[in-house]
């Protein structure tokens, strides 16, 4: 399979004010060079703000949002607007983001102000009485802050990384946790033990009790 020159791009990552750049070169032709790339649907720069994929993904669904406003303006239903958002917006928020959640709190509040837009729409359309305020609404509609879901994300990957269901060897290496051996053979081929500091049927070492009630909680039906 070749290579298509064209759409090749380099970009070196960091966070130094004068950055050492060099001409990479591809079938002797000179590579282009871009401080932004697009991946998997992630927008990358160079300083790994990801200010840009902020940007993008509050461009996207306050156009969503205003969409869905529009055509649910005569919905008697609060289900329906409900699933529309969880659908339409908040999966685009929440895709990835345990590779961008290392955002600043201002990206994190202009994030989060598409979901109290989403908010204001519905206490104001089927609680017209009820006094307004963005943590009441949360509360009525069952729903929690974008941060403090991103940041729920960010456990259960690490849960599931910890438990060998993911892969993610560098986030291992870089905390001070013991993990028994891994073994590449299929272990439904082989009679299993249990060791001594696992959890039975699982063959992962046991986990601080914090951790199995934010593993059970990320899991229920009410996260979801």
């Amino acid at each position: 399979m070749s290579i298509n020159i064209s759409k090749t791009r380099v970009m070196s990552y960091s966070r130094k004010t004068n950055v050492l750049l060099y001409g990479y070169q591809l079938c002797r032709t000179a590579i282009t060079r871009t401080s932004c790339v697009k991946d998997l649907g992630v927008f990358f720069d160079s300083k790994l703000h990801f200010h840009n994929h902020v940007a993008f993904l509050y461009s996207e669904c306050i156009k969503l949002l205003g969409l869905i406003r529009s055509i649910t303006f005569r919905f008697s239903s609060l289900d329906c607007l409900y699933v529309l958002y969880l659908t339409l917006v908040r999966s685009k928020l929440e895709y990835a983001s345990v590779a961008w959640n290392s955002i600043t709190s201002t990206d994190s509040a202009k994030l989060e102000r598409i979901q109290k837009k989403f908010a204001s729409v519905c206490f104001y359309r089927y609680f017209p009485h009820s006094s307004y305020s963005y943590t009441s609404a949360l509360e009525r509609l069952r729903l929690h802050a974008l941060s403090l879901r991103r940041h729920l994300l960010d456990a259960l990957f690490f849960i599931q990384v910890y438990r060998g269901l993911k892969s993610c060897s560098s986030l291992l290496d870089n905390s001070s946790l013991r993990l028994p051996t891994c073994h590449v053979r299929d272990s439904l081929l082989l009679a299993f033990v249990p060791q001594k500091d696992t959890v039975p049927l699982l063959g992962a070492p046991l986990l601080p009790t914090w951790w199995v009630k934010i593993s059970t909680y990320l899991h229920t039906e009410r996260f979801l």
